[in-house]
């Protein structure tokens, strides 16, 4: 078997983490996405360290416990039970303890923040131990700009919720940062190009896993793929941020109401599109509502 370290470098990072002075309190810890090696040496000093590990599905964490010898026993904390008593009776103000999740950072879009603020107000320190994520992994590795971005987590499951939440980020010039179901992705993507128009996006799939993949196209080209070839696997969705002018829909419907006045729905609709180069089927709906008729 290949030897990575060799036992100079062994006895060296044994005595340096031997060495670390870690105070007591609770350690939030980023375990793999995907490649068990994706961990770092402090995070594995620290699970072994720990009194208890809280882990969301302690099953799943003991796949990547066990093939670290870490032995430390694991006390189920999911987000119906984060300050339940079989925590927070485990908590003491004088040792170490650890939280993970099943995969990457805990607290993004995981459980966690009810634990964390439970031991804040009872002055118990909480440190992070930084690692593996889904979300900065991809915008890495998208091809879109990172200068700024917004994490939208995951987008409402029903399309009349969902197009709300997009809608409402349209205008924002940040790179969006989604997670989707491989259920729910072409709904999603359809939905993005109609609101959003057709921009650069990236769709991560299966990240740092065996079947990896990115898929660098406009929203178009994405959706149409998606729609001959069933999604499989778990995604991160990255669309580039609103490139163009502002677009102040307030004042589009305004004016489509005043030239609904005097004109057709249908000549009002499409003066409006042609204009501000917005939605056909959007204004469609609007003027619908306008005139008291269900779309």
């Amino acid at each position: 078997m290949e030897t990575f370290f060799s036992p100079q470098l062994l006895e060296k990072i044994s005595q340096k983490m031997h060495d670390q002075q870690h105070k007591p309190g609770l350690y939030v810890v980023a375990t793999p996405i995907g490649n068990i090696f994706d961990i770092s040496l402090r995070a594995i000093h620290i699970l072994k360290k720990s009194q208890y590990i809280f882990a969301e599905d302690t099953r799943q964490s003991r796949k990547l416990l066990d093939f670290y010898h870490i032995e430390t026993p694991t006390i189920s904390c999911h987000e119906h039970n984060e300050c339940g008593s079989s925590v927070v009776s485990k908590i003491k103000n004088d040792e170490i303890y650890a939280l993970i999740s099943d995969a990457g950072t805990p607290l993004i879009s995981d459980p966690g923040y009810k634990i964390v603020n439970w031991c804040l107000s009872r002055e118990i320190n909480v440190f992070p131990v930084p690692g593996a994520s889904s979300i900065m992994a991809g915008l890495s590795a998208a091809g879109l700009p990172t200068d700024t971005f917004t994490f939208c987590g995951f987008l409402p499951a029903k399309s009349a919720a969902r197009r709300s939440n997009l809608t409402y980020l349209k205008t924002a010039k940040s790179t969006l940062v989604f997670l989707e179901s491989p259920q729910r992705l072409l709904n999603t993507l359809k939905d993005m190009l109609e609101i959003f128009e057709d921009r650069r996006c990236c769709i991560c799939r299966e990240i740092t896993k065996f079947f990896e993949e990115f898929k660098r196209e406009n929203l178009s080209k994405l959706a149409e793929y998606f729609s001959e070839n069933n999604p499989v696997g778990e995604f991160v969705i990255i669309v580039a941020g609103n490139e163009g002018n502002y677009v102040d829909e307030s004042a589009i419907f305004s004016e489509l109401a005043r030239l609904l006045e005097k004109e057709s729905l249908k000549s009002s609709v499409e003066k409006i599109a042609q204009k501000h180069k917005f939605s056909k089927k959007r204004l469609y709906e609007k003027a619908l509502e306008i005139k008291g008729e269900k779309p």
